[in-house]
């Protein structure tokens, strides 16, 4: 019996230690932030944003807070200026309008594909 204990024990510290992105993982999460408030940024406005925040949610999984991923997202593109700073303000309105959904597996599914989970998100 403690043998089976000690396999589901281990078997539990491996999924724990395999839930961490790894840092490549992290990199794309943080781009697609970085693609969600660059003006600039090639796509359509509305996919960018519902990625931007699936890839918020899974960086705040994986320790990074979202307001953290806003300011690291700001400094790996260079983004600077008026029109960011209003996307990022949007986008953390989004995210706390929000909360509470943003680790639902089907609303994070529709997020990451660009589309607007049913029922639709909050808007400011």
């Amino acid at each position: 019996m403690l043998v089976i204990l000690g396999l589901f024990g281990i078997h539990g510290m491996a999924q724990t230690a395999g839930e961490a992105k790894p840092a490549a993982d992290q990199g794309l999460l943080l781009q697609k932030v970085v693609d969600a408030i660059n003006p600039e940024a090639a796509g359509d406005r509305k996919e960018l944003i519902r990625k931007g925040l699936a890839a918020m949610a899974d960086l705040n999984a994986a320790g990074t807070k979202p307001e953290q991923a806003l300011g690291q997202a700001k400094s790996k593109g260079g983004l600077t200026g008026e029109k960011t700073e209003k996307m990022s303000k949007m986008l953390m309105e989004m995210w706390n309008l929000n909360t509470d959904r943003m680790s639902d597996p089907a609303t994070l599914e529709a997020l990451r594909a660009g589309k607007m989970p049913d029922p639709a998100l909050q808007r400011p």
